[in-house]
């Protein structure tokens, strides 16, 4: 991943012609455009409604001449303006065209030396056919080539189409293409190019999905950011009909509203959905997420996004995101000065990030001089791990520093060390070496940099700096192999920065938030492994809790609600990698992970959930947590919630069915809030329950009659139990022995003993029962 810096000011403007113009027109909430060439920069500005290019001052003569500054404005009564675009032919320098929403487009020229010195209007084009067409959106594809969404009306009705024509320039001559319809009676899309595809994003509130179109292969397919490819095909004149594109994947409803869209250059497009969540869809039509920026996305805020390499560059009002786009991990987060952002394209295998904002141009990156800063942080990398090395084995109680290890020559392997580095990077050799340790350097020359930032920053800024601090060295601890030291070191970072460290866990372990509100841990094998590792022997002893432990925490104080669900995805990888688990050294009978989440959850004053501790214990799936969970149900006598799970997890294991089955007998005896549940409670009756084995359950648990009976009719007497509410279970454990013993039959058959004499506490069971069950 490609190490970013904070982004720093570099410029105001003043390496651009007619700066001050330039500042005054950014402060209009412009629309930013940069020529192929990166030789203008164009701003237009919807209100007034003008275009002004600015002209890059190059290092060297020649200077910007006056024709280099365009000012085209068009008057209220005009159109607006819907499409700023840059066709080049094939083998030609590049123009500029205005796509207008009345269907005209303009063709204008850069100015091309001393026989064009000047922005030249070459032709006006009507891209449209009728009179009452109307342009939504345009962009350019396969270099030459505009395709528009146009809107039209028909007997009154407004429907839309997805329009292409051609307009090869040559010189001074524009040639117009014939205009051909891709898609008929389409919804309103708006339509963007990026990696040779063109993307179509809806424009409606409605449930349409996007559409990707190859134009070289007349290809379209329908894609969903959760779903992927919904369905492909190619188009003709005779099926180019957006109806029947949709009725050959009926039911597939998009799942998602776009917030903004933007190309992602040859990776595809960049799409923000209403809930804060990145993703990038490829031309092949799947897609992935990216990043989620959750509650940074306010309602009205405006979000800007681009690619630049492996960077996701986003910026939300005022504030930057850069983002590695393969591992979805947050690089840096800034606020700028500025909210409209530009994103300049760095070079082929450049590593800086240049932005655009109100103010002036940022850049973010790796500065000049890299090598020499890499080579000194690296020869102090040596001294530093060589100092705290031989202090862990030194018999003095004396302290070692870096500078004793460098100057007193005790230590010779250091010293060596360092020699060597230095002898190859005086003959320029260390670029592998380099290479090797290159995370490491950038991650402790950010770090040092951080700190000397923190150390001068005034007050309203300390904070900020203590985020970015506590992140960086949560970061750099997670990515270490986990000892007595580092967890000590992260155990005080949660104590002593609480809102900090939860978010430095949010970025590292990627814990999102799916549709239904559920936790999503994108967290890699590496990160899962720190977690699951055991302890190391002696660490408890001074008050060091395990990295387990420690997450579970920072989750009950922040999100308790995602407790069960990184409990379950903790289990889920502890049986995928069966190393992580405790080995004989470290204690092989340590508890299960869902008993170490109860017992932080237990440790908290304010530990009044008892409905979390119930998601812990059923997520875990083990059959004598789920028995404890609907216990602990049954107690505060959830009967809907007790019927759910039992029915849930009555199915996966017997010894839960038989259990809480026979609990749920022993409550329906002692009271009549089960009731309406005797045909669930019948589904759940296990197949090894006899009658007998029920009537014995239902005698030993009956409620002590009381003294003086009621009479006869007291206002209470519906509320007693009587032997006719288990009529329906008896019956159905009867006809299931019958069959059984139908299955096994004896000769001759025993005959049932007839007799009227009750059996124990029975005075109460009616003569047939009585019959069945001697007979059992």
């Amino acid at each position: 991943m490609t190490q970013f810096g904070s982004a720093e000011l570099v410029s105001d403007y003043g390496d651009f012609g007619r700066p001050q113009a330039l500042r005054e027109a950014l402060q209009d909430a412009p629309r930013l455009f940069v020529s192929p060439d990166g030789r203008y920069l164009l701003v237009w500005l919807d209100l007034p409604r003008r275009l002004l290019s600015f002209p890059h001052l190059p290092a060297s003569p020649p200077r910007p001449q006056p024709g280099d500054y365009l000012e085209h404005s068009w008057p209220a009564p005009s159109p607006p303006l819907v499409g700023l675009l840059f066709p080049q032919s094939p083998g030609q320098a590049w123009s500029m065209a205005l796509v207008w929403e009345n269907g005209r487009a303009e063709v204008w020229a850069p100015p091309r030396g001393p026989a064009d010195p000047s922005w030249t209007l070459l032709r006006s084009v009507e891209l449209c056919q009728g009179p009452r067409a109307r342009v939504v959106s345009a962009c350019c594809c396969h270099g030459d080539e505009l395709l528009w969404c146009e809107e039209r009306t028909t007997a009154n009705l407004l429907t839309y189409c997805l329009c292409r024509r051609s307009l090869r320039v040559s010189g001074r001559r524009v040639t117009p293409g014939a205009m051909t319809i891709v898609l008929h009676h389409s919804p309103p899309y708006h339509v963007l190019e990026s990696a040779g595809r063109v993307f179509m994003v809806p424009r409606s509130t409605g449930h349409h999905p996007l559409l990707v179109y190859a134009p070289a292969e007349a290809l379209v397919t329908l894609a969903g950011l959760a779903a992927g490819v919904l369905h492909s095909k190619a188009l003709g004149e005779a099926d180019a009909d957006y109806k029947k594109l949709i009725l050959e994947c009926a039911g597939a409803a998009a799942d998602f509203q776009i917030r903004h869209a933007a190309a992602g250059g040859p990776e595809g497009l960049l799409v923000a959905t209403a809930a804060g969540r990145i993703h990038l869809l490829h031309g092949d039509g799947t897609a992935r997420l990216v990043y989620d920026l959750g509650e940074d996305l306010g309602a009205e805020a405006q979000i800007k996004m681009a690619l630049s390499g492996d960077a996701l560059v986003c910026a939300v009002d005022s504030r930057l995101y850069l983002v590695d786009v393969r591992s979805g991990r947050l690089a840096t987060k800034q606020d700028l000065d500025g909210g409209e952002v530009l994103l300049i394209d760095a070079p082929e295998g450049g590593e800086d990030v240049r932005l655009m904002t109100k103010v002036g141009v940022y850049q973010g990156g790796r500065g000049a001089g890299r090598s020499g800063m890499a080579e000194a942080a690296l020869l102090d990398m040596v001294y530093e791990e060589a100092c705290k090395y031989y202090q862990r084995r030194s018999l003095s109680s004396a302290k070692l520093t870096a500078q004793s290890l460098k100057e007193n020559g005790m230590f010779q392997a250091p010293i060596a060390l360092a020699a060597i580095l230095r002898r190859k990077s005086e003959a320029g050799r260390y670029a592998e070496l380099l290479g090797n340790v290159d995370n490491e350097l950038q991650s402790f020359l950010s770090l040092e940099r951080l700190k000397s930032r923190a150390a001068g920053a005034p007050r309203p800024d300390v904070a900020r700096c203590c985020d970015e601090l506590v992140d960086l060295e949560l970061t750099r601890l997670l990515q270490a192999d986990p000892d007595r030291d580092g967890l000590a070191y992260i155990n005080s970072l949660f104590r002593t920065f609480p809102e900090s460290a939860w978010a430095s866990v949010r970025n590292n372990f990627q814990f999102q938030q799916n549709g239904d509100g559920e936790l999503v841990v994108r967290a890699t094998a590496d990160l899962w492994k720190k977690v699951l590792s055991p302890l190391p022997p002696s660490a408890s002893e001074n008050g060091v809790h395990p990295l387990f432990e420690v997450i579970c925490q920072s989750l009950c104080a922040h999100k308790p609600k995602w407790l069960p669900g990184f409990v379950q995805h903790a289990q889920e990888c502890s049986g995928l990698y069966r190393n992580f688990t405790p080995t004989k050294e470290h204690g092989e009978g340590a508890p299960p992970l869902y008993k170490r989440a109860l017992s932080v959850l237990n440790k908290r004053k304010d530990n009044t959930n008892v409905e979390l501790e119930v998601e812990i214990l059923l997520c875990s799936g083990r059959p004598q947590a789920v028995i404890q969970a609907i216990h602990t149900l049954i107690r505060l006598r959830r009967w809907p919630r007790v019927m759910e799970e039992t029915r849930r997890y009555s199915q996966l294991n017997p010894l839960i069915k038989k259990d809480i089955f026979i609990t749920l007998l022993v409550e329906f005896v002692q009271h009549r809030q089960l009731d309406s549940y005797v045909p669930q409670l019948c589904d759940l009756c296990p197949e090894d329950l006899t009658a007998t084995d029920i009537l014995r359950i239902v005698l030993q648990n009956m409620p002590k009659t009381p003294a003086v009976p009621p009479p006869p009719f007291s206002a209470d007497s519906g509320k007693h139990f009587t032997m006719g509410l288990l009529k329906p279970l008896l019956n159905k454990a009867l006809q299931r022995q019958l069959r059984r013993d139908e299955s096994f039959p004896t000769f001759p058959p025993a005959a049932p003993q007839r007799t009227n004499k009750a059996a124990g506490d029975g005075e109460d069971l009616s003569p047939p029962d009585i019959y069945a069950t001697k007979a059992l």
